[in-house]
């Protein structure tokens, strides 16, 4: 017996099945089984000892109940006081193995919540993953030898073992702690050690639109990436392009339009409890530790005046003098997407709308009367003539702050809800960032991005970075959501290429075509037509499988090229993301 508890208990020490119950009970059943059939052995032998008896004929079996009329019922009672001890020892095994199964559950959820809690941290501070991690183990009642506790709660990354988890975004947690046992002491055993593991795994948010220290355009310096930031208005349709930050759906749309169901509703802006608009993120090295942070907006007001096809391309809508636009900026933070779990605002600026900058003859608006040049046209080469300060001017800070921790400084665009037609209009604007020492800055899209995409296909300079995906991802899905995409006359097309420049083959769906085209297909190269506008106001979604021996070296971003004939000015939503849940446990 004592053979059977030890090895038993070594299958809970060595953490088999340690999410599962279904070998636990059925071996407690079949213990249970067994021993009450060894215990009602005797018992059987007896029963067939008295049918033997009563067999003979009733005179007989009278008289040998006469001869003998105490001896069964002697028997009987000692073995029924046998199968008494039996009964309990086999209650006692279940009671104490049940305990040791409802141990390894409970510890197996104390190295979830490690795993789960430490990993977000890990991509940028595997120390404090760490620490997060012992303490949601603490919290569910296993504390670590470190912090004064009974328990060994051993958090391994990729950096401590690259063989204990697949990659440097994921974390191992394992929880040892000893359980007393209740029956087991019968056999000398008094306590039993359960170790239970868990790996998780954190995807980040892929980075949209930039691997540069600046995002947008820089007409001082001649940095074309051939996009602007854009936000919309309050009352500024969803269908000119922005998915997320208008109230309505239609086009010039006022109070008691259809209501946008996607609309992030912008509350508390300048404020730590802020929600809405759109998230941008500032990747700091950790060599800049120590230095200093500034960013820098350009244009970062609504322009009246002004159009689609002037400078910065600030549109206004009908007499509305635009919306006022909030700019704010965070502290490092490694779950980026949420800025709700305590997050410190680091400085926050509002910029109410202004008069055109560039109307020089003073008529109210900003077009080719006011070029100074005379070339024909308004462009930065008049502003640089005229602007106070030239273009670079147009920069304006946003803050200087000191740099404490490496990561990712989320920076929050949104414009305030004043729900007045005043806040029709569509603002665009750029964004830059530096620091006094350290490696360069990365300024990216996080999650989403709206731009305003004013290009020229003649002059073939129609392909943007997308999305950043790293090789870990290898394997895995990766959806691609354009919202109202290819907003231009003639024919035309949306190419997705891969960081070799290759053109993978791809899924795509749409929820609507305004023509006579599909909404589906496979392509063995992914090539999506979109002449005519036939997706104007509509998604379309592109699922592409990265290979399992997916590489990207140095440069993993993947690009879209618009396949333009001629000058386009399109406003449009873009989104990236690895398909599944980005915090999930994988062991």
């Amino acid at each position: 017996m004592r053979g059977l508890w030890t090895a038993i208990a070594g299958r809970f020490e060595a953490g088999e099945d340690s999410r599962g119950g279904g070998e636990y009970a059925l071996m407690i059943a079949l213990v249970a089984v067994v021993a009450t059939g060894v215990a009602l052995l005797p018992l059987t032998q007896l029963t067939g000892r008295w049918t033997e008896v009563t067999q003979h004929s009733r005179p007989k079996a009278r008289a040998m109940r006469l001869v003998h009329p105490g001896d069964e019922r002697g028997t009987i009672l000692l073995v029924m006081a046998l199968l008494m001890v039996v009964l309990l020892g086999v209650v006692g095994f279940a009671v104490d193995l049940g305990w040791l199964f409802w141990n390894s559950i409970e510890i197996q959820h104390g190295a979830d919540a490690a795993s789960l809690s430490g990993v977000v941290y890990v991509a940028e501070d595997t120390a404090q993953a760490k620490v997060e991690g012992r303490a949601a183990a603490a919290e569910n009642g296993y504390l670590d030898t470190t912090l004064g506790g009974p328990d060994v709660v051993a958090i391994i990354d990729f950096t401590d073992d690259p063989s204990a988890v697949a990659n440097p975004f994921q974390l191992r947690a394992t929880v040892t702690h000893t359980v007393p046992t209740f029956f087991m002491n019968v056999f000398g055993m008094n306590s039993v050690d359960i170790s239970r593991t868990a790996v998780a795994e954190y995807v980040l948010p892929l980075p949209l639109g930039s691997p540069e220290p600046y995002f947008g355009n820089d007409p001082a310096l001649g940095r074309w990436p051939n996009f602007w930031g854009n936000i919309h208005g309050y009352y500024t349709g969803k269908g000119m392009g922005d998915r997320y930050s208008s109230q309505c759906v239609d086009w010039q749309s006022a109070s008691g339009c259809t209501k946008n169901d996607e609309r992030r509703q912008s509350l508390n802006a300048g404020t730590p409890n802020a929600e809405g608009g759109y998230l941008y993120g500032i990747e700091i090295d950790p060599a800049s530790v120590g230095s200093l942070l500034t960013v820098e907006l350009f244009d970062p007001q609504f322009t009246r005046g002004g159009g689609d096809h002037v400078l910065v391309g600030d549109n206004p809508q009908g007499n509305s003098p635009g919306p006022a636009t909030t700019f704010m900026l965070y502290a490092s933070d490694p779950t980026p997407l949420n800025l709700t779990d305590g997050n410190v605002l680091e400085c926050s600026v509002t910029y109410d709308p202004r008069d055109p900058y560039a109307d020089f003859n003073m008529d109210g608006s900003a077009d080719n009367s006011d070029d100074l040049d005379g070339d024909g046209d308004l462009d930065w080469d008049d502003v640089e003539l005229g602007y106070p300060g030239g273009v670079a001017a147009l920069w304006e800070p946003l803050c200087t702050i000191p740099i404490t921790e490496a990561g990712i400084f989320p920076l929050r665009v949104m414009i305030n809800d004043s729900g007045g037609s005043d806040q029709r209009g569509l603002n665009r604007w750029s964004l830059r960032a530096f620091t006094s020492g350290g490696p360069t800055p990365r300024v990216y899209g996080l999650g989403d991005m709206a731009i305003y995409a004013n290009v020229d296909g003649t002059l073939g300079d129609t392909e943007f970075h997308l999305a950043e995906v790293d090789e870990v991802h290898a394997g895995k899905g990766l959806v691609i959501e354009l919202w109202d995409p290819g907003d231009a006359s003639g024919n035309h097309s949306v190419e997705i290429r891969d960081p070799s420049g290759n053109t993978p083959p791809c899924t795509w769906t749409a929820e609507k075509d305004t023509g006579s085209g599909s909404t589906s297909g496979t392509e063995s190269s992914c090539v999506i037509s979109t002449s005519g506008g036939k997706y104007n106001s509509w998604l379309v979604t592109i699922r592409v499988t990265l290979p399992a021996d997916y590489t990207c070296s140095d440069d993993c971003w993947w690009k879209i090229h618009y396949n333009y004939p001629g000058k386009t000015q399109d406003t449009t939503t873009w989104s990236a993301h690895i398909e599944g849940n980005p915090l999930r446990l994988v062991e």
